[in-house]
């Protein structure tokens, strides 16, 4: 599975480490990027199985509506500092959680967006 993840500049590395240990013992590709405008120009060369942003405040609002234009049935991961709940349903984001996130919450969160787009996929594949 192709996973993106947009996560703040210094903070790709830890976010990518708990990706990875929260997805086991499935197997990802993580693809890694600072902003909205970098992920949405890899959108347009390669389809990811789940969108993670880890952006805090209205960069993470900004990114999350350009994403669900670009890529409306790719299930999406929300992680924010601001209580964005309203707009996560708003945007049809598969899971939205507030910052600090606990490992189990990720995990949880990574577990079943995974298996929304494993179902998907095998759809697809029909």
């Amino acid at each position: 599975m192709n996973v993106a993840l947009c996560a703040a500049f210094l903070e790709e590395d830890v976010w990518e480490n708990r990706l990875v240990t929260a997805a086991l013992p499935q197997r990802i590709e993580i693809t890694e990027c600072n902003s909205a405008g970098a992920l949405l120009k890899i959108l347009e060369l390669k389809p990811f199985s789940l969108l993670i942003v880890v952006l805090n405040g209205v960069a993470g609002l900004e990114a999350v509506r350009r994403l669900r234009e670009k890529a409306p049935d790719v299930p999406l991961l929300w992680i924010s500092d601001e209580d964005y709940n309203l707009f996560g349903y708003q945007y049809r984001v598969t899971c939205f959680l507030r910052r600090t996130v606990s490992d189990v919450q990720f995990r949880e969160a990574v577990a079943g967006c995974l298996k929304i787009s494993g179902k998907g996929e095998e759809e697809t594949a029909k």
